[in-house]
């Protein structure tokens, strides 16, 4: 592990010995201020809770567009002057993942969140309820009795990839084939190269939803009525495929086709690293275990917890695209800003003794793991769902949940492996022992 007084020099976006630990590293930032400008990169990192949901409510200083990469990807041109917004939009297709929903900003980006939106309307996630239980308990019976789960591999991972399968109404093959293809998908790991960002299992999914689109697209032509029945078997991705913009245009097979492909990997990845975080804590904390199987009222509040203590994603990015000034730190047009959730989270001047877990702290909510503004995580009511249901049903089904040996160094501290990305805090693996509850 990173030693404090090499934290001076380090790299947020290569170095992997801050992997382990982020939250010393960005408490180390802290302690220069809310807004730190990096040694690397042209980078300022922005640590504090207020000064972070500053940048993420300023559209007009701040664009979203290298949320994906941060400054990892350098911009295509020479930024020059106090307002690079114009030049930013006219190079948006040279800028690596700059036309996903997460990157898009204004008018753009209202018209991908509106058609998104109707698949996480309050009716649709109360209609789902039902196959989030059923994908839970299928996943859980196949591990039940051996007593002992790889959680990551197991159970989030596939949890994830099924459950959007199923809030698209994807046929059962179609479910099968996508949760082996993302198996064990890491999100823009440290040190890769641009063509490396690409190289992504999500790809290969993105295809089969073009072809599925198309499909029910097409089906919808007069022409094509006397084969609709044929054509048409999933109806929510037929109603996706039928959409249209607030101005009654159609999007593109490919906005579509982005935007469902978004959902996998936002969905799967963050709901699956959540449990994990989650899951460390039960697993290391038999008092909050217990207090969960004692009263489950408090699953609720126990998630909220999980989100601002430890959450799925450790930072984004933002661009600076108009000279500004942010915690008395002057900010050029053209820096790329380390937006980091995890650091707001833990800052003290808003969540006091922000190291302590507390189910009872005021204002759960008020922590900033789903964003706010305008790029506030659309998805954040079903991974509540998702998560809740989850813990309520491993409990009901798991007795006595406990680290694994492996996770047990021979000093008696805990050790546990972390993916090399900077985006997400994700346990690579996290193996738990339990008594089966109940069943064969």
């Amino acid at each position: 592990m990173v030693r404090p007084a090499s934290y001076e020099n380090a790299d947020w976006y290569s170095d992997v010995a801050l992997i382990d630990d982020p939250h010393a590293y960005f408490d180390f930032l802290r302690a220069k201020g809310p807004v730190v400008r990096l040694p690397h990169r042209n980078a300022v990192a922005v640590t504090g809770y207020e000064e972070t949901v500053q940048v993420m409510l300023d559209t007009e200083h701040f664009s979203s567009i290298n949320a994906v990469t941060g400054p990892v990807a350098p911009l295509p041109f020479d930024p020059q002057g106090d307002d690079i917004s114009e030049e930013l939009e006219a190079h948006r297709s040279r800028i690596a993942f700059a036309d996903q929903i997460v990157t898009e900003g204004g008018p753009r980006h209202a018209d991908l969140r509106s058609i998104i939106a109707r698949l996480f309307t309050p009716s649709r996630l109360k209609e789902l309820q039902p196959k989030l239980l059923a994908t839970a308990q299928g996943l859980i019976d196949e591990f039940k009795a051996d007593g002992k789960v790889d959680l990551v591999r197991q159970y989030g991972g596939p949890y994830g990839a099924l459950v959007i399968s199923d809030l698209l109404g994807l046929s059962d093959r179609t479910r099968a084939k996508f949760r082996g293809l993302l198996e064990g998908a890491i999100p823009v790991p440290m040190n890769a190269s641009e063509e490396d960002m690409l190289k992504n299992p999500l790809v290969g999914v993105g295809k089969d939803l073009f072809k599925l689109i198309a499909q029910r697209r097409v089906s919808a032509h007069p022409l094509m009525r006397p084969l609709r029945a044929l054509l048409a078997h999933e109806d929510i991705l037929n109603d996706l495929a039928q959409a249209r913009y607030p101005d009654g245009t159609r999007p593109s097979l490919v906005d579509l086709t982005i935007l469902a492909a978004f959902l996998f990997g936002a969905g799967q990845d963050t709901t699956n690293r959540l449990l994990a975080n989650a899951f460390r804590i039960i697993a290391t904390r038999p008092d909050i275990q217990q207090q969960l199987r004692d009263d489950p009222g408090r699953i609720p509040a126990f998630v909220e917890e999980v989100l601002r203590f430890d959450g799925s994603v450790k930072s984004g990015g933002r661009m600076c695209q108009k000279t500004t000034v942010l915690g008395g730190v002057e900010i050029k047009a053209g820096t790329s800003i380390l937006l980091s959730h995890m650091a707001a989270n833990r800052d003290p001047a808003r969540f006091p003794e922000p190291y302590r877990f507390d189910m009872g702290r005021p204002k759960l909510k008020e922590h900033l793991a789903f964003g706010r503004g305008a790029h506030t995580c659309i998805g954040a009511p079903l991974a509540r769902r998702e998560v809740v249901t989850s813990i309520e049903r491993l409990l009901a089904c798991m007795g006595n949940i406990r680290l694994a040996p492996v996770h047990v160094d021979p000093n008696g501290g805990l050790r546990f492996d972390y993916e090399p990305t900077y985006i997400l805090r994700a346990l690579a693996s996290l193996h738990l022992e339990f008594d089966p509850i109940g069943g064969d």
